[in-house]
């Protein structure tokens, strides 16, 4: 799940809770938070696009997923909410010019 700090329209609280009950049901989960972004997913427009295509892709097959998605995805069911839960500025920090780029 890809959720923004700043979502009013939806807790971002919420998806984290939603996030580890769909984990403890038998569901791969991680959530990536977007700080600064929005409901609309206007405000950073270019790191929404790129994160879900690189989330898309590496959970198809033809991309990789950044290795603390990987780990969360094989978390199991008792995991706790906040594990599995990534900031995008942070994964992007990590993984560098590799992936999660570009800027904004």
């Amino acid at each position: 799940l890809v959720h923004s700090n700043r979502d009013r329209m939806t807790s971002p609280q919420a998806t984290q809770s939603l996030t580890a009950r769909a984990r403890r049901a038998g569901a791969r989960t991680c959530m990536i938070t977007v700080r600064g972004g929005d409901h609309a997913m206007i405000r950073r427009a270019p790191a929404w696009h790129h994160l879900t295509t690189s989330l898309v892709t590496g959970l198809l097959g033809t991309g990789s997923l950044p290795g603390p998605v990987t780990a969360a995805l094989g978390l199991p069911p008792t995991a706790e909410p906040t594990e599995g839960t990534f900031d995008l500025d942070r994964l992007r920090a990590e993984r560098g010019a590799a992936g999660l780029q570009p800027s904004s």
